[in-house]
């Protein structure tokens, strides 16, 4: 992209403000500035997050030495201290340059100040109301501002978040247009939709003529290609509230909705560690890319959110689908009858009397939602051993390498391991389980009550027990993928399915705990189905008794409506995440 050919238009400043940090706002500033630079624009990068100072270090790989500059050049303390003292410092004196590869013009940047071991104090020796009142503060800015104008195309200005002083200043004595940066909550939106108000209304009280206050909402931190029904609800809620700020400067014909999907800033897990540009490591050309992303917000900058002049000529991202996979019914049903037949042989040579009857059994299968998983068999294997739980002492998808007969076998799909104890070296029990590369997951395991119930001629179902073995069912999903290398982000999809439940009685393993029921024997139901549960990967532990509850509930209410309080859930769970079994 060129520079403006109208030589006489004058600079313009952007103030990139969010209400909330950790929100990537430095981050898009920084790699947008440097898209500008880039393109042959004359473009100043001002730091006035002065608290939370550190945008110099997302130069630090173009300009290895820029933090040892910032410590010996002045920056923005230092000017407005100056200006307090009546000492003799220009903003051009504080200016470090950076050379960007590739880039057709020099990026200049102004720090928060000095990085000194006195740079907190000589901030908090700042009373800014009183540099107005007594000092000119604001008609020092303004002479500053001009002059930023005079020589700069873009000056792109890091604000405070909050509402604070400083953020003041960013907001309503320097911005011609905020660039309101956001994510799916509550309290960020709501405060940068509050800020512009504020800021509208202060600036509006200014003895300028600064025409009205533009704001560019600029979705972050998006999850549409993982999250797609949920990013797009939050994408209706983004356009009801900052649906008059786009207005202001979107064409005819051209709603919230469409600046929404070209703006928004996506979440891509590599980018989130450190101060990184993207725009020069990755380039742009990736349409699902972050790069990709800060070049469009660039291209806005640049066109002062002239929309047709921004997207002139561009092949833009379409916009997010649904990606969502589906575990493969033929896969799923091929494994079952063979677990089943398993189980039937097992229980058949288990058995020493007819009072055993059915083995009882809990079916699982798991899947990530996008096809994220490529792990060879030798890495399905590694993974398999290493998401064993070891609380119980017979973990889910068991890994037996010292006994040959019960070691996962490679598979061209995957890995596959039968276990079938009688009971002499381990616990008498049936497990059944097979991982595919893709990172899906089906197992069958013989209920481990039924291992005392041989000699014991009773077929209870205790409660407690399935509460601990759901838990583990959960936590090992999320030990397995974690270790396969799928992003805290993906969905999981994850499904339960109990059988050989005819005439048995639920019961409490626990002595000190007694049902909150009257025990009773399920006549009716042999077999129970859970309504398949769906749960990002990475919040799974934040939400883990409320998923536990919901996969045992269906299970309990066909012995006598039976049911358990979540203080119950809550203590079980607990203890077992905490390592032990209560």
């Amino acid at each position: 992209m060129s520079p403006s050919s109208d030589t006489e238009k004058r600079g313009i400043v952007y103030t990139f403000y969010s209400f909330k940090g950790g929100v990537g706002r430095s981050m898009a500033l920084a790699n947008a500035a440097a898209l500008l630079a880039k393109w042959g624009h004359r473009v100043l990068v001002v730091d006035w997050d002065l608290e939370a100072p550190g945008l110099e270090r997302f130069f630090a790989k173009v300009r290895p030495d820029i933090r040892e500059v910032r410590k010996a050049t002045p920056g923005i303390v230092d000017l407005v201290q100056a200006k307090r003292d009546g000492a003799d410092l220009s903003w051009r004196d504080c200016v470090i340059p950076v050379d960007l590869p590739g880039s057709a013009s020099q990026l200049s940047l102004l720090s928060a100040g000095r990085n000194g071991e006195d740079y907190t104090a000589r901030l908090h020796s700042l009373d800014f109301q009183n540099l107005f009142d007594e000092h000119c503060l604001g008609a020092y800015l303004e002479e500053v501002r001009n002059e930023w104008l005079a020589e700069f195309d873009f000056v792109l200005v890091d604000s405070r978040t909050g509402v604070t002083d400083i953020g003041g200043i960013c907001t309503v004595h320097l911005a011609d247009i905020l660039v309101l940066v956001f994510t799916a909550t509550g309290s960020s939106t709501d405060g940068a939709r509050q800020i512009v108000d504020r800021a509208r209304r202060a600036q509006e009280q200014l003895p300028l003529d600064r025409g009205r206050l533009l704001a560019l909402p600029l979705p972050a931190r998006d999850e549409s290609r993982t999250e797609y029904q949920r990013a797009a609800e939050w994408k209706g809620k983004f356009a009801e509230l900052f649906g008059d700020l786009y207005r202001d400067w979107l064409p005819a014909g051209r709603s919230a909705h469409d600046a929404i999907e070209q703006l928004r800033i996506p979440y891509v897990p590599f980018w989130s560690f450190g101060e990184e540009l993207p725009v020069v490591e990755e380039g742009t050309t990736d349409p699902l890319g972050l790069g990709r992303a800060y070049e469009v917000l660039a291209r806005f900058l640049a066109a002062r959110l002239d929309w047709s002049s921004a997207l002139e000529g561009q092949t833009l991202a379409p916009p997010p689908r649904p990606t969502r996979r589906k575990i493969d019914p033929a896969w799923l049903e091929r494994h079952r009858k063979a677990a089943l037949r398993g189980l039937a042989a097992f229980g058949r040579v288990s058995s020493d009397s007819d009072a055993f009857g059915k083995v009882g059994y809990t079916e699982v299968h798991h899947f990530p939602t996008e096809s994220l998983v490529d792990v060879s068999q030798s890495g399905l294997r590694a993974a398999a051993m290493q998401a064993q739980i070891h609380v119980t002492g017979w973990p889910v998808g068991v890994v037996l390498e010292n006994r040959e007969e019960f070691r996962p076998r490679p598979t061209n799909e995957g890995v596959l391991a039968i276990v079938e104890t009688d009971g002499r070296l381990f616990p008498r029990t049936f497990d059944y389980w097979t991982l595919t590369r893709s990172g899906d997951f089906y197992s069958m395991m013989s209920f481990l009550e039924d291992v005392r119930h041989v000699e014991q001629g009773s077929r209870q179902l205790y409660f407690d027990a399935r509460i601990v073995r759901a838990t583990e069912i959960l936590l090992h999903c999320a030990k397995l993928y974690t270790l396969l290398g799928v992003e805290p982000n993906t969905q999981i999809e994850l499904s339960i399915r109990y059988g050989g439940l005819r005439n048995r009685t639920l019961a409490s393993l626990s002595p000190t705990r007694v049902p909150s029921f009257t025990p009773d024997t399920n006549l009716e139901e042999d077999e129970v189905t859970v309504q398949p549960i769906s749960f990002r990967l990475g919040a799974l532990e934040s939400d883990i008794v409320r998923l536990v509850k919901s996969v045992c509930e269906p299970l309990f209410v066909v012995f006598n409506f039976a049911a358990y309080d979540d203080l119950v859930y809550r203590q079980i769970v607990g203890d077992f995440v905490m390592g032990k079994v209560s």
